[in-house]
């Protein structure tokens, strides 16, 4: 069976497809991919490798997707999104409790391992080619966990012929992914 660890950008999209799901919301086009692959991890089709480096990075993008609403809601344009801050505006502990919901809800259907020893100028180095840290730490992790896939939505990630070289797993795009379970 194969062993794939998603990118973090991948699980967003499943926490966006199960609030629409439990909202009795149509699924928009954009997201149908997505709702193929869960579903394929919901059924065991394939192994998902999720880090605690993967866990704590969905946590801060919901929180922040989430604060955004809040902002938005509280009648801030993204523009004034400064000034929400300085009313203290944040999240309640709904909110956050929902956040950690949605995170266990993914969670759950991972083989979850994290690699305790990370080669930091492995990290470094390719930081300093303006990679985000985090993606890199994630494909390190993929590369060390043995996984036979990094899944991503990141085109500078998927199409990059210098990172598909230096590490030891195959980075491919959602819909390549897509075709291959």
């Amino acid at each position: 069976m194969l062993r794939v660890m998603l990118d973090t950008n991948v699980l967003v999209k499943f926490a966006f497809i199960y609030n629409k799901l439990d909202s009795n919301k149509i699924l928009p086009k954009n997201l149908k991919k997505f709702d193929i692959i869960l579903k394929k991890l919901e059924s065991s089709k394939f192994f998902n490798v999720m880090s605690r480096w993967n866990k704590m990075e969905l946590r801060d993008v919901l929180m922040k997707l989430k604060l955004s609403e809040t902002f938005l809601l509280s009648g801030f344009s993204v523009d004034e999104f400064r000034d929400a801050k300085q009313e203290k505006i944040g999240l309640s502990k709904g909110d956050i409790d929902s956040v950690n919901n949605i995170v266990f809800n993914i969670w759950k259907f991972c083989e979850r391992s994290t690699a305790t020893e990370l080669n930091m100028v492995k990290i470094e180095k390719w930081n300093k080619k303006d990679y985000s840290t985090m993606d890199i730490i994630l494909l390190h992790q993929a590369e060390l966990h043995k996984c036979d896939y990094f899944v991503t939505n990141d085109k500078k990630l998927y199409l990059s012929e210098e990172l598909k070289k230096y590490f030891d797993v195959k980075i491919c795009s959602v819909n390549e992914f897509k075709s291959k379970i």
